[in-house]
């Protein structure tokens, strides 16, 4: 097995649960009550599933993202919830 590095360090952008709700909030004709129950984010459809989580359609399957998550927003507009923990484990801020 042969073991890889990444030649170019990769720059992503990332938003909270709190954030994302925020923008939900914000998109106009959303009706909201307290959370959103449907947008498009970076052209992505998302749905409410219930208040601790949604539903995020990704290149490879459909994601839960919770308050327990970043959404990660790559370079090509891609995005993904990805796990506290393991973001701080392999991100830093560059801000």
């Amino acid at each position: 097995m042969a073991v890889y590095k990444l030649k170019k360090p990769k720059v992503i952008e990332a938003i909270t649960f709190n954030e994302f709700l925020e923008i939900g909030r914000k998109t106009p004709g959303n009706e909201t009550r307290e959370f959103p129950w449907y947008f498009q984010f970076n052209g992505y459809p998302v749905t409410h599933e219930n208040d601790k989580c949604y539903l995020i359609p990704t290149n490879y399957d459909v994601l839960k993202f919770t308050s327990e998550d970043v959404l990660v927003i790559e370079e090509n507009g891609e995005i993904y919830p990805c796990k506290i923990d393991v973001f701080k484990e392999h991100y830093e801020s560059v801000i």
